[in-house]
């Protein structure tokens, strides 16, 4: 019988460490404290401190206690744990003892991490390790749909290039799986949120200074932020990525359904359902994200404004976004049944 058997309330303070997780561990400095549950006295005690070195006696006791199930963390050091996780990311798919929320917190910092490591070098093997991730993130959500709305709950509001990305990516899911009610291919879903994450990838070329001015842009600060596009196919091509979700994604997010928008003024049927659906997610992040210019909106503030400019973006996308943030993917999927 392990502790959260013994009593509820160590579930809310601390989290069991399998075997699984154990082993993903360095093997002599774990990244966290560890802590043992003693059935004879029914107490959790520290038993090694985090980043000290575990001698080979006490790498095996700790592994005797992880397959006794009597060996926990504290969910204070959550933090750290996710960090770590993040590289071990095949472990959510087999760990039970997550919350939804730890779930997409770890979610977030894997792939804000690996798009991170793609943007700094666009290249193949970076896009590999971003690509695996994603296959991960899919399996996640194909076996309940739902859960897209925990990740939704997970965005951060301190803008950078690779957070944004993911934000894009989460929302942008969650629309999708609202728009086909959940019923989905999974190659489509990985077609889909390859693209959403890489969606602003030619931004990694328009120079800091600009992103960082609190005033308003100058028409050439414009310009070299539009240039973005271009830049982000020409990542693509040199990558030989064609494939026809991920391009809508990154050449029309900043087209309007009205024809407002750039590079190439496309509207109504010419623009695509990834180009619209990303281009909603793309702007619902950035507006509730704090940037140099402008406080954040809160999420209800930033999916009415969005509904409100029904001319530039798809009205019906626009209308389950505001459902997303009122109510949520499950709510709306239960009423669609």
């Amino acid at each position: 019988m392990n502790a959260q058997s013994q009593s509820g309330d160590l579930a809310e303070v601390y989290l069991q460490i399998s075997p699984n997780i154990l082993e993903s561990f360095p093997k002599f400095r774990p990244p966290v404290a560890l802590y043992r549950f003693d059935p004879a006295v029914a107490q959790v005690k520290k038993y090694h401190d985090a980043e000290a070195r575990l001698a080979k006696e006490r790498q095996e006791e700790v592994a005797e206690f992880a397959n006794e199930g009597t060996l926990f963390l504290l969910r204070d050091d959550y933090r750290v744990y996710a960090q770590h996780l993040s590289k071990n990311l095949g472990l959510v798919l087999t760990e039970e003892d997550f919350t939804p929320q730890e779930v997409a917190e770890i979610f977030f910092i894997a792939l804000r991490d690996r798009m991170n490591e793609f943007l700094e070098q666009p290249t193949e093997e970076p896009l590999r390790g971003l690509a695996k991730d994603l296959s991960i993130l899919v399996e996640y959500l194909w076996i309940d749909p739902v859960r897209v709305e925990r990740l939704t709950s997970s965005l951060h509001t301190e803008y950078d290039l690779a957070g944004h990305s993911v934000n894009t990516m989460f929302v942008g899911l969650a629309l999708f799986t609202m728009v086909v009610r959940g019923k989905y291919e999974r190659a489509t879903l990985v077609s889909l949120a390859l693209g959403l994450i890489l969606h602003d990838l030619g931004m990694a070329n328009v120079p800091r200074f600009i992103l960082d001015k609190p005033q308003k842009f100058l028409r050439s600060d414009r310009d070299s932020v539009e240039n973005h596009i271009d830049a982000g196919v020409s990542k693509l091509n040199r990558l030989k990525l064609r494939d026809p979700l991920v391009m809508q994604c990154v050449t029309q997010h900043h087209e309007r359904v009205d024809g407002s928008g750039y590079p190439n003024r496309i509207m109504r049927e010419g623009l695509t359902m990834p180009g619209r659906l990303c281009g909603l997610a793309d702007a619902f992040c950035a507006i509730a994200s704090i940037r140099p210019h402008r406080e954040a909106k809160d999420f209800k503030q930033a999916a009415l404004l969005l509904l409100k400019d029904g001319e530039r973006f798809d009205p019906t996308l626009a209308k389950l976004l505001a459902v997303l943030v009122t109510k949520g993917v499950s709510e709306y999927l239960n009423q669609a049944a």
